[in-house]
């Protein structure tokens, strides 16, 4: 076996144990004593997580951190998964950040230097931005694990002017116009609530016993808020020729919207009451280019709306 076939297998070997000993490493690969702990001391070197102990029962430990064998990738694929990388840069946050710009550092020491000026080039012409949003979202791995581990935590949450103390049980995360979102159990309502992330204010375990849930993903939740809508409304916009045009570039709104033969367009949708306020806040953007049929809990909040904005000019 080679040098650099006896690296790679030491390291998958090492990934397998919590603890080991050169003698063990020696008998294994066979090759000496000498040799093994050279080959450790190289392993050492290029980061792979163990740590030694000496003394009666001592030897080498593994940190919990895995490493993966090297990967290799033809220059194409490598820009590739860089520029996959680059997509996330314009997310206010991330979950794991520390750990992605690490990576894409490492990534991009790699590459030759024709690759590197390409990259170059190419860093200018891409963006895939995302609104930057003031308030910071700190929680998004506790979030995670949370829900990749099926564990109620406890949350601090901020709504509106009011803190509040929760229970809840992350089925994931998805982000949508720079918000990171977490639908979760809620155990005081006893039902699944969506939570921002960036109201969260602090995170801590909790001792209640974890919930079944009977969604397997975020995808799947959001399938199924899509076909069961709870306390549906009739959702109808009315809208000139420019109005289409502006809800056209809202995601939210794009795919209810019909659009007739002059060029004006009809949002028609069934959203569920919960809804309606977010739904009313898009339109609400458009100014007089929409003009809300229904539902009448809409029409009241744009009333609303237009009460507070002719007091700021009295």
């Amino acid at each position: 076996m080679s040098k650099s076939a006896r690296l790679i297998e030491m390291m998958l070997y090492i990934n397998e144990r919590t603890k080991f000993t050169a003698k063990e490493l020696s008998n294994h690969f066979q090759v000496s004593y000498r040799t093994i702990l050279r080959d450790l001391e190289e392993l050492s070197t290029l980061g792979v997580p163990f740590y030694s102990e000496v003394g009666h029962g001592g030897g080498y430990y593994r940190i919990s951190e895995k490493m993966l064998p090297p990967l290799f990738l033809k220059e194409a694929e490598a820009v590739a998964l860089y520029f996959s990388f680059q997509s996330l840069a314009f997310f206010p946050a991330l979950p794991f950040k520390a750990e992605t710009d690490f990576a894409l550092k490492k990534l991009k020491q790699h590459f030759s230097k024709e690759a590197q000026e390409t990259i170059e080039k190419m860093s200018g012409r891409i963006v895939f931005w995302n609104p930057s949003r003031p308030h910071p979202t700190r929680y998004l791995e506790e979030l995670l694990h949370a829900s990749t581990s099926s564990t109620p935590i406890q949350i601090t949450y901020q709504k509106e002017d009011t803190q509040m103390e929760r229970v809840i049980q992350p089925i994931g995360l998805y982000s949508s116009y720079g918000f990171w979102y977490c639908p979760a159990y809620c155990f005081e309502r006893n039902a699944i609530r969506l939570f921002r992330a960036d109201r969260i204010l602090a995170v801590k375990k909790s001792e209640k016993r974890p919930v079944v849930l009977p969604y397997r993903s975020v995808s799947e939740w959001l399938h199924q808020l899509e076909e069961e809508c709870e306390h549906p409304r009739s959702f109808i916009v009315e809208l000139t020729r420019t109005g289409v045009r502006k809800a056209q570039s809202i995601l939210d709104l794009e795919r209810f919207i019909h659009v007739a033969e002059n060029g004006k367009g009809r949002i028609q949708a069934i959203v569920p009451l919960q809804e309606v306020r977010y739904f009313t806040d898009l339109i609400w953007n458009l100014g007089s280019e929409a003009t809300i049929k229904e539902p009448q809990e809409a029409i009241d909040l744009i009333q609303e709306k237009l009460q507070k904005l002719w007091g700021n000019y009295q």
